[in-house]
């Protein structure tokens, strides 16, 4: 695999897998950066799908980041759940189901796309400094006058509006 290749199946899965690990109770710290991190060294050591089938490299890789949380969670003895292999294959089938359904997941980001767009300038801006240029929540709190307690209450209500938007969204579209 050249380095293009590289790029483009981490900008391609990067993000999902985040998404999948957090779903499966790795915690939002270094904890699920570090099992994505793992995950892509692990698939660029191995042989995996070589194809250009985006699917089939999205599974192959939750299937090795599904894994490496299990072996984590046995090594550091944290499972917050009685986790087995039965478990997670169950939980990998809800996450097709009800994430990625018949699509191949990206029609929650198109639709989040829209819910972002709808948002009023304030808010765009506020979500946008956040996730895009990474403040963090004291940064966020001097650019906006707020307390961090603040920041932390307007994040939270405008992420509830967007998964709103979202859930909406999709089911229009399905109708």
């Amino acid at each position: 695999m050249n380095r293009r290749d590289v790029e483009s199946l981490i900008r391609v899965h990067q993000a999902e897998l985040f998404r999948y690990l957090r779903y499966l109770g790795a915690r939002p710290d270094a904890e699920v950066e570090d099992l994505v991190q793992e995950t892509f060294l692990v698939a660029l050591r191995g042989d995996g799908p070589r194809a250009t089938d985006e699917r089939q490299q999205a599974a192959w890789l939750r299937g090795i980041a599904r894994n490496l949380f299990l072996a984590h969670c046995r090594k550091e003895r944290t499972a917050r759940t009685h986790l087995t292999a039965d478990a997670m294959k169950l939980a990998e089938q809800v996450w097709a189901d009800e994430f990625l359904g018949d699509g191949d997941g990206f029609d929650y980001t198109a639709a989040l796309r829209k819910c972002l767009d709808k948002l009023p300038a304030g808010k765009r801006q506020f979500v946008e400094r956040r996730y895009a240029d990474g403040f963090t929540r004291e940064q966020l709190a001097a650019a906006f006058r707020l307390t961090a307690d603040g920041v932390k209450t307007a994040l939270r209500r405008i992420r509830q509006q967007l998964a709103d938007c979202v859930t909406a969204t999709l089911e229009a579209e399905r109708r």
